[in-house]
């Protein structure tokens, strides 16, 4: 049972989760033009097992996050699950999830995650197609810079519409479910998260600086700095952070990513 200690009064009405900065950036371009705020709900680590309490304000509770194996990234899944939402008055509720491809049931984990534990109706799901970051499986790996510049090219105006969309009330659609989505969000999905969330294989070639960033970026706290070297402690999320944003590519996951892409969003 999880006893709610922690109380929040927030105006940061959209509620995002990033790994390598794509949620984000959407996440704030959303904020932008609907006149909110934003929260990183990274923000609320210490606090969340045991309970969170947010008194929303403002016109809009919006969830920004990325699609992990065609369902929530975990962080988000267990946000949603772990705070209510206190006075709720009839905002607009949306959710907008980034994907390299296709995001199979995400839309339908949110609404019934909102549903179950704040009888909250989700309106409307959208997607974002970003680019590709998932490395650390062999048949994956990040898109081409070609394909990565398009991908963002292409994202701004769609960010664009689903803001408009949100301030109308229009019945615009865009979410890509891809092929078999109950399979891969159904029974791919939580296989995903029951075993794959390990951190034993990740470690730090000796090209590393000890520049801590990888600590200092990790939304879990799942990394420490030991002996001028990352310590991962076993409670990795998989959002791979820390592997696309070291300066050196001195981050590894076993034999695996040693000749893969590394990428995180950066303002043009």
């Amino acid at each position: 049972m999880v006893i709610f200690v922690h109380y929040f009064k927030s105006d940061k009405m959209i509620f995002y989760f990033t790994g390598t900065g794509n949620s984000e950036h959407v996440a704030h371009r959303l904020a932008d033009l609907l006149g909110e705020n934003v929260k990183n709900i990274a923000d609320y680590y210490d606090t969340i097992y045991k309970g969170v309490d947010i008194d929303l304000e403002g016109n809009y509770l919006g969830i920004v996050c990325p699609v992990h194996s065609w369902g929530l990234a975990k962080p988000m899944a267990r946000f949603l699950k772990n705070c209510r939402f206190k006075g709720f008055d009839n905002q607009k509720v949306f959710c907008v999830v980034t994907c390299g491809d296709t995001c199979g049931t995400a839309d339908k984990q949110v609404a019934e995650l909102l549903k179950k534990y704040n009888n909250i109706v989700c309106s409307k799901v959208y997607s974002v197609q970003m680019p590709n970051t998932y490395i650390v499986m062999k048949g994956f790996g990040t898109d081409d810079k070609v394909l990565a510049d398009q991908k963002l090219q292409n994202a701004e105006p769609e960010i664009e519409r689903i803001a408009e969309a949100i301030k109308s009330g229009s019945d615009y659609k865009h979410y890509v479910r891809g092929k078999k989505p109950f399979l891969k969000g159904r029974i791919l999905y939580p296989l995903f998260m029951a075993f794959t969330m390990g951190d034993k294989k990740f470690f730090a070639e000796d090209g590393c600086t000890g520049c801590g960033l990888c600590a200092k970026k990790c939304p879990e706290k799942n990394i420490v700095m030991e002996n001028n070297r990352p310590k991962w402690l076993g409670h990795c999320v998989k959002c791979l952070s820390c592997i696309h944003r070291c300066p050196a590519r001195a981050i590894q996951f076993g034999d695996i990513t040693q000749d893969m892409g590394r990428y995180y969003y950066r303002k043009a």
